[in-house]
């Protein structure tokens, strides 16, 4: 039996799966001809000195895989395939995939791969660019009690199909968290979501209108953007200002075009940390009202304040029913769990229905259930306070490092009052120097995120964000320092030209 492998004892790869690599290495190099006979597993095993339960393995493997045939009563045979196993190397693919997929789509795919991505951080790195909660402060146990929970009460109906709306206690908890809020809504007008990305694009699948324009900060949620790409809508970009998008600047544009909706994150924005005033959200509101324009409200993390007083969202004042609300609870405590949800008026949420029945049966009924139990016990309030005081000092420490450590001579940045983000702008930067300043940084071991990605057109500025989300208290100073040395290193070489 010339084709016997030779069989390693010690190897990480199991015996019967050494016997199937060997044999099928052999048939697609034509050393195994279609039609020889096989030994009977019993005289294999013993002349490989093996349990024949493992050659019984192999040649089930052999079979499903196409390779061998046997008929009852007799001998098991080489069959021989057409084609090799698909995973072997293979030449070049006959599809051209760019001319198979569809035009806005391949154009939201080939911007997102063109933005410069941050360093990935590892060890002895200090995490500026993270923004998704932090598992250090993840309250696993809490948690684990609230499935174990649910599990014990539901075992059958919790593991079946749920409402297409979601899991109903855990909207009217919703509702009940956003009327303290001063947004009077109720559970028939929230809707769950994996995660507030796919409520975005539920939402801007239902308001598409191809070619139609979208008014969106400048910057903006960086995913947003490929998402208006992918539903052929142009984002139209509305300078954002220390009091949030530029209302002048909006109200000339809506004057000249009907759009399709208004995107804004009024509360803690991404990138920037930025939080707009009652009287800036009155006037947005009143804008769109005036022109029966939609807004959709990006509430990702609204119960992150924790300096000042707190405004109420857009949604409170909403007595016309154009603003559509998306919240989430992955930013703050469950990223993996990826629920969200979007609260609208009735009409807007029944055609929501339709739609995401398309897309999706129903949610994961288990973790909905999991996270109702979770806030019904009070343990979600208990994580947010902690989280408060955590990201509190946090925060702190950044602006008062950014200052000392830093510099505002070298930088200029935003101060926010909540959430995990602020914004830097390096004043005399050009663009251009964008990768060489994420380089810089990843040379002293600071992951930053760079600031293009956060504009559908190319910035004239060097900017970029910085998350206190994954950085703990004690790293925050000596990051500074070493963002100072970033900022020296691009100065030394001429990379960064200061504005006279």
């Amino acid at each position: 039996m010339p084709w016997l492998p030779a069989l390693d004892r010690h190897a990480a790869t199991p015996l019967w799966k050494q016997i199937v690599d060997h044999a099928v290495r052999l048939a697609d190099e034509g050393n195994l001809p279609s039609g020889e006979r096989l030994p009977p597993s019993r005289a294999l095993a013993a002349e490989l000195g093996i349990n024949r339960s493992t050659v019984c393995r192999a040649y089930e493997e052999l079979a499903a895989l196409g390779y061998l045939e046997s008929r009852p009563g007799s001998y098991t045979t080489v069959r021989g395939r057409a084609r090799p196993l698909a995973a072997r190397p293979a030449a070049a693919s006959l599809l051209d995939w760019n001319r198979a997929m569809a035009p806005d789509v391949l154009d939201a795919c080939v911007s997102a791969m063109r933005q410069p991505r941050p360093a990935v951080p590892g060890d002895g790195w200090i995490d500026f660019s993270t923004l998704s909660a932090d598992p250090d402060l993840c309250p696993v146990d809490d948690f684990r009690r609230a499935v174990r929970s649910v599990l014990l009460d539901q075992p059958r109906s919790i593991l079946d199909y749920g409402d297409s709306a979601g899991y109903a206690p855990l909207r009217e908890t919703l509702a009940s968290r956003m009327r303290a809020h001063g947004i009077a809504v109720s559970p028939d007008e929230v809707v769950l979501t994996q995660g507030a990305q796919q409520g975005l694009d539920l939402v801007v699948r239902l308001l598409a209108r191809p070619g139609a324009g979208v008014a969106v900060e400048s910057p903006t949620y960086a995913l947003v953007l490929p998402l208006l790409r992918l539903h052929g809508l142009r984002a139209v970009e509305i300078p954002l200002g220390a009091d949030g998008m530029d209302l002048d600047v909006l109200e000339s544009w809506l004057e000249r075009e009907p759009p399709a909706f208004v995107y804004t994150m009024p509360g803690f924005q991404n990138p920037t940390g930025l939080t707009t005033t009652q009287a800036h959200r009155e006037r947005l509101l009143t804008l769109c009202e005036m022109r029966r324009v939609p807004i959709v409200e990006d509430g990702f993390e609204e119960e992150m304040k924790y300096f000042g007083r707190a405004v109420l969202p857009l949604k409170s004042m909403d007595a016309h029913g154009i603003v559509i609300y998306v919240g989430t609870f992955s930013k703050v405590v469950f990223p993996g769990l990826r629920i969200g949800w979007i609260a609208a008026e009735r009409e807007f949420i029944r055609r929501l229905l339709w739609l995401s029945r398309f897309t999706s049966l129903s949610g994961n009924l288990l973790s909905q259930a999991a996270v109702e139990r979770f806030c019904h016990a009070g343990r979600y309030d208990g994580y947010l306070r902690r989280v408060h005081a955590t990201f509190r000092r946090r925060m702190t420490m950044l602006l008062r490092s950014l200052e000392k450590d830093v510099g505002g001579d070298r930088l200029e940045w935003t101060r926010p009052m909540g959430g995990c983000t602020l914004w830097a702008r390096v004043p005399g930067g050009r663009r251009e120097d964008e990768r060489a300043l994420v380089d810089a940084a990843a040379s002293e071991r600071l992951a930053i995120t760079p600031g293009s990605p956060f504009f559908a057109t190319p910035p004239d500025q060097l900017a970029f964000r910085v998350s206190i989300a994954h950085v703990k208290v004690h790293e925050i100073e000596d990051g500074c320092r070493r963002l100072r040395r970033a900022l020296a290193r691009l100065t030394t070489r001429g990379e960064v030209r200061r504005a006279r």
